[in-house]
């Protein structure tokens, strides 16, 4: 009801009980997911906590220079590679040559890595030496494309269970290798190598939750090619898409290895790895969203989810952070690591703005108008990079989670106004 003479509308209990009942219905819709990704977010955390404990600020800077190549190729030429599948399969084409293609992306990978670290660029990734185990990890990477292709698979079929599982067992496999690996040894090969055994078990094991629909006897190599050529165009989209992306989510680190020392890159890092729930929180809703385009559910409005849904879940994510950040920091870090608040609450900024909007790429996707992402992508890449280049000198790590947050805003800003124009009607 409203109160009268004051202009204020309060909501009614019939009003805040619909709410909360759609609240509801969208939790137990995706219960899975969130108990997944809430869990992997816990695991990733203590992981981290323990990481930076026993390592320390500079070798942590270390081994997150390492990881950072092989990350940016492989997420260059396969990341999301799971929407080509999704949308292949959804109009019939055997998942056995996703797979086959998942295996020829990433020996293309590989290969650009040894070339890349065998260059002198590879000092900018903390690598003097291309040593066995630094091979090794980036050979894992080839097994890891393969759940590129089950997690398509399992969103279509709307197994979230099993894509629950698959991710949730993964994460636990990674920071079981990892913490007992540096706990035996506190080195970046232990490190790494505790790295290289979830590559290699993430991927073993999407192979395993598939293994009955990887038909063999489908393969067909003439009509491979077919395939081939009829996906090249919406791979080279999305590629091109995720290139864009991957210079701010990035080349950040490698920025403030440059304007600074490893020990910067470690406070940074910290920060971004603690905003990082915000992606787990997004990675909970993209499946089930995917799932409903896909099968085209018309009963689904995009804007009662925004408005009584996203719009308290983002007000709640950002009171959490700035109220309880400093206690988080000191409990999963140490004092040493509180400075990290600073860059973590301006990181915030931009992706509380990315969790409000983050539903409009997946609308693009499933209407043919990828393509206008990849330009929001092209805002977000050159936007990050000019102001980063005027504030990253001076302020350092601060300087760049500002010029990150800002180019996000500017690229949401972008597709919000092309799904206006062009899909709201």
């Amino acid at each position: 009801m409203a109160c009268r003479g004051s202009g204020v509308q309060i909501p009614s209990a019939p009003l805040i009980k619909m709410n909360i009942s759609f609240i509801k219905e969208i939790l137990n819709q995706t219960k899975n997911l969130a108990f997944s990704q809430f869990f992997i977010a816990v695991v990733s955390l203590l992981q981290v906590s323990l990481v930076v404990k026993i390592l320390g600020v500079e070798k942590y800077g270390i081994v997150t220079l390492i990881v950072t190549l092989p990350t940016l190729v492989f997420r260059a030429l396969h990341s999301k590679n799971s929407d080509v599948t999704l949308l292949t399969i959804k109009k019939g084409s055997p998942v056995i040559y996703s797979f086959v293609f998942d295996f020829i992306v990433g020996l293309v990978a590989f290969l650009i890595c040894i070339l890349a670290l065998n260059s002198p660029i590879k000092s900018y990734f903390g690598i003097n030496n291309l040593d066995f185990y630094i091979v090794v990890f980036i050979v894992s990477r080839i097994f890891q494309t393969f759940s590129e292709s089950s997690k398509a698979w399992l969103i279509k079929e709307g197994s979230l269970k099993k894509f629950s599982i698959l991710e949730s067992l993964s994460v636990s496999i990674r920071f079981s290798a990892i913490v007992i690996l540096i706990s035996i040894s506190p080195t970046v090969e232990n490190y790494i190598i505790g790295q290289t055994i979830y590559s290699i078990f993430y991927g073993v094991a999407s192979i395993f939750i598939m293994k009955s629909s990887i038909q063999l006897r489908l393969f067909n190599y003439s009509d491979f090619i077919s395939y081939v050529k009829t996906i090249f165009p919406l791979y080279k989209d999305i590629r091109f898409n995720q290139i864009m992306g991957l210079v701010p989510q990035h080349f950040d680190v490698i920025i403030v290895s440059i304007v600074s020392d490893y020990s910067a890159v470690g406070i940074y890092r910290f920060a971004k790895r603690l905003i990082e729930p915000v992606n787990y929180i997004i990675s909970i809703f993209n499946p089930w969203l995917q799932s409903k385009l896909s099968q085209e559910d018309t009963s689904f409005r995009i804007k009662g989810f925004v408005i009584r849904f996203l719009f308290p879940l983002v007000t709640l994510v950002i009171f959490s952070y700035i109220f309880l950040g400093k206690i988080v920091i000191e409990l999963i870090g140490s004092k040493d690591f509180l400075i990290s608040y600073e860059p973590m609450i301006i990181l915030l900024f931009g992706y509380s703005f990315f969790l409000l909007t983050f539903w409009i790429r997946q609308y693009l996707l499933f209407n043919n108008l990828i393509r206008f992402h990849t330009y929001g992508r092209i805002i977000y890449a050159s936007s990050f990079i000019l102001i980063s280049l005027f504030i990253a000198p001076k302020y350092g790590y601060n300087g760049i989670a500002l010029s990150l947050s800002i180019a996000m805003v500017l690229q949401k800003i972008f597709e919000y106004v092309i799904f206006m124009n062009k899909l709201n009607q």
